[in-house]
């Protein structure tokens, strides 16, 4: 095995290990376990699970995009792209009941299941129970849906053998370039053919 291949296979062993313990951190933050009740604060617990689920989703995005073999590449990037917008997606929900939820008339599913109630709690704890909050969770629900289509069209151009390039060295702030492993790819061959 190479040196690099076995580097990957670390890595994505690694990002695995934090999505796990992300998702552990989850089932601890809805207070299934018990290993958060020092953190009195839902937010502080959910911004925990956030912050480590999209290391470990990140890292394995981004170990993929460096595949060689063009089928493992692709199946690693659907695979992380569709987990990416599944887990996503009810953050995305929880940012829009979150304001009828705020004045009391979110129904059972709302309140039981997604806890809508513990995280007003948290955001009043924080911000206050004024207009300010709804400034926070409007704030937070376009964050939310970044979160959830900035991951979608990174992978549907992975691909397309593409990458999205945020503040390159051109005059764009976005642009879309050809992956940098099909670049090394093609420069090999160039080098390859000069050869020959």
């Amino acid at each position: 095995m190479k040196k690099l291949t076995k580097l990957q296979l670390g890595l994505l062993i690694g990002a695995v290990a934090i999505i796990c313990l992300g998702l552990v951190f989850l089932v601890s933050a809805m207070q299934i376990l018990p290993l958060f009740n020092a953190i009195t604060n839902a937010l502080g617990r959910y911004l925990i699970v956030i912050g480590t689920m999209s290391a470990g989703i990140m890292l394995f995005s981004n170990v993929a995009l460096t595949i060689e073999d063009q089928r493992l590449r692709n199946g690693l990037t659907i695979g992380i792209t569709a987990f990416a917008f599944v887990l996503t997606l009810p953050l995305v929900y929880v940012f829009i009941a979150i304001f009828p939820a705020n004045v009391g008339i979110m129904g059972f599913v709302g309140r039981e299941i997604m806890m809508l109630d513990t995280i007003v709690a948290g955001f009043h704890g924080w911000f206050g129970s004024g207009a300010f909050v709804y400034v926070v969770y409007a704030f937070m629900l376009i964050v939310s849906i970044v979160f959830l289509l900035e991951p979608l069209a990174v992978g549907l151009l992975a691909l397309k053998g593409k990458t999205l390039v945020l503040f390159g060295k051109g005059k764009k702030p976005i642009s879309i370039d050809v992956l940098p492993v099909l670049k090394k790819i093609e420069a090999r061959k160039q080098a390859s053919e000069n050869k020959d």
